[in-house]
């Protein structure tokens, strides 16, 4: 009797969600816990802008390519380069399950990254790590990708 495997592609955005918040929720605490500069603080909030730009032009590529730039500016913040590198490669494996996003979604998640960017800036580490893990979340929740199937698909194995 053949094998047959469903697989469901939102299982691996659970999988890289997971893997997220396990890496850049202590990298945002350690951040909030020493403060920002204010040389780190411009320049994250000109990262934030440019997803802004993006979100407000409709540019899904440019969203998803200064979304990115915005999370690996905060990890590589903490100066750990073995945090960056692996951010490097989850956020690039995270863009492959994201491949459509909505106007509203990418203006949402950017205002996000603003409100963050304040948090961090006060000193606020418990409502940064809060807005951290609800932003993060929508990814395995597929309410950043509408280009996700909603069914899962049919994999034979068969004379496997």
């Amino acid at each position: 009797m053949a094998a047959t495997t469903w697989y469901r592609p939102a299982t691996q955005a659970d999988d890289l969600t997971d893997f997220r918040l396990l890496m850049e929720l202590p990298a945002l605490r350690r951040l909030a816990d020493r403060g920002l500069s204010g040389q780190e603080l411009a320049l994250v909030q000109e990262v934030a802008d440019a997803t802004t730009r993006a979100a407000r032009s409709g540019d899904v590529p440019g969203y998803l390519r200064a979304d990115m730039v915005f999370h690996l500016c905060l990890l590589e913040l903490t100066s750990d380069p073995a945090i960056s590198e692996i951010a490097r490669l989850l956020l690039g494996a995270d863009r492959a399950c994201s491949a459509e996003v909505s106007a509203g979604l990418m203006a949402r998640d950017a205002r996000e990254h603003s409100e963050l960017i304040g948090l961090l800036a006060d000193g606020m580490v418990s409502p940064a790590d809060h807005l951290l893990r609800l932003h993060l979340s929508r990814l395995s929740a597929g309410q950043l990708a509408s280009a996700r199937p909603a069914e899962p698909e049919f994999i034979s194995t068969a004379g496997a």
